[in-house]
């Protein structure tokens, strides 16, 4: 594997690592909180208890459903989350900027991409988002990463393996 491909495309020639996987090394790790890329995900109550936070069960409970999902897949849907954040915040603060009225705005939003969302949902969900765009993008972006840095760390688990394996 050449050391200089584009991350993904070394990602992407991996063997495929089940999310069960994932799960089951997050049930063995005895210490998530000693972990460089899981420290974050792991909250400490008042007594000192260390435990997961909200968003990371749901998050977990979410990828538990599908057991045919992968880590790379999951990756991926990180990564679009965030992108579609990203993108409806440029491009909404370009068509305010250009002093476009909130129903022509939410008009031309579900016309420019299917991709963004806006299309796909009702209209209902279109306007709430419109209402308060950080608000609801700031959690999908928060679940995003904390299913991006899970699916990073049962991918580099997979890879470590192998790694110990041929060395």
């Amino acid at each position: 594997m050449s050391q200089d491909a584009p991350l993904l495309d070394r990602l992407a020639r991996l063997p495929a690592v089940p999310v069960a996987d994932l799960l089951a090394l997050l049930e063995r790790m005895a210490r998530p909180d000693q972990d460089p890329l899981l420290a974050r995900l792991v909250a400490v109550d008042e007594e000192g208890e260390r435990g997961m936070p909200p968003l990371v069960a749901a998050v977990l409970e979410h990828l538990q459903r599908d057991p045919e999902l992968t880590c790379y897949q999951a990756l991926l849907e990180a990564l679009t989350g965030v992108w579609n954040a990203a993108v409806r915040a440029a491009v909404v603060a370009r068509l305010r900027a250009a002093g476009l009225p909130p129903d022509d705005l939410l008009l031309r939003l579900q016309a420019l991409s299917p991709t963004l969302g806006f299309a796909a949902e009702s209209s209902e969900w279109a306007r709430e988002w419109l209402a308060d765009p950080l608000t609801q993008d700031a959690a999908l972006v928060d679940q995003c990463l904390v299913r991006l840095l899970l699916a990073i760390r049962g991918m580099a688990e997979a890879r470590a393996a192998a790694l110990a394996e041929s060395g």
